[in-house]
C-alpha cells in the first residue's frame, strides 16, 4: 500500500514589502516539492493579505487578485474552508502542515505561526517567539550579546 502524502499548504506573498522576494521562494518550494511524497496547495496572500487558492502549473505560481478565499478554522487541525465569490463555504480536505514561505512583517514576526497554533496544525519553521525575536534586530542582538555571542555594532 502506498504511504499517504503528507498534504503541505504552502503559504506566499503577503503584506510586506518582500512581497515579490517572497513569490521567486514559493515557486522554489513548489518545484522541490516532490508530488509523490507531497500534495501541496499553494496559498497566495494578496498585498491586502486575503487568503485565495492558487494554482502551480509549468513553474509558475498564480497569483490571483479575485478568487476562493481560503481560512484556516480555529483548533482544526488543519481544517481549511474555502469560500468561493458567490457561493456557499465548502471544506477543502485538511492539510497535514503550513509551510510559510512569506518575508518580512505579517509572515516571519510570528503573525502567521501564531494562526497556526490557534488553529492547531503543525508549521515548518520557527515558532511564535522565536519568529518574532529573531524579526527585530534589537532585540535579537541584546539577546546574544547577553548569551556572549559577538555581534557586529549596529544603529537601531
Amino acid at each position: 500500500m502506498p504511504a499517504k502524502r503528507l498534504r503541505i499548504g504552502v503559504l506566499f506573498g503577503g503584506r510586506s514589502a518582500e512581497h515579490e522576494v517572497s513569490l521567486l521562494s514559493a515557486a522554489n518550494v513548489m518545484a522541490a516539492l516532490d508530488p509523490a511524497k507531497y500534495d501541496a496547495v499553494p496559498i497566495f496572500v494578496t498585498r491586502e493579505g486575503l487568503w485565495l487558492l492558487s494554482s502551480f502549473e509549468n513553474g509558475a505560481l498564480a497569483t490571483p487578485s479575485v478568487g476562493t478565499q481560503l481560512c484556516l478554522v480555529p483548533g482544526g487541525h488543519g481544517r481549511m474552508l474555502a469560500i468561493p465569490t458567490g457561493r456557499a463555504p465548502y471544506d477543502l480536505p485538511a492539510i497535514d502542515i503550513l509551510f510559510p514561505v512569506l518575508h518580512g512583517l505579517h509572515g516571519e514576526d510570528g503573525a502567521v505561526q501564531g494562526l497556526a497554533e490557534v488553529a492547531r496544525v503543525p508549521l515548518a519553521g520557527c515558532g511564535i517567539l522565536g519568529s518574532a525575536t529573531a524579526l527585530d534586530k534589537d532585540i535579537a542582538k541584546r539577546l546574544l550579546k547577553a548569551a556572549g555571542v559577538p555581534v557586529a555594532r549596529s544603529v537601531t
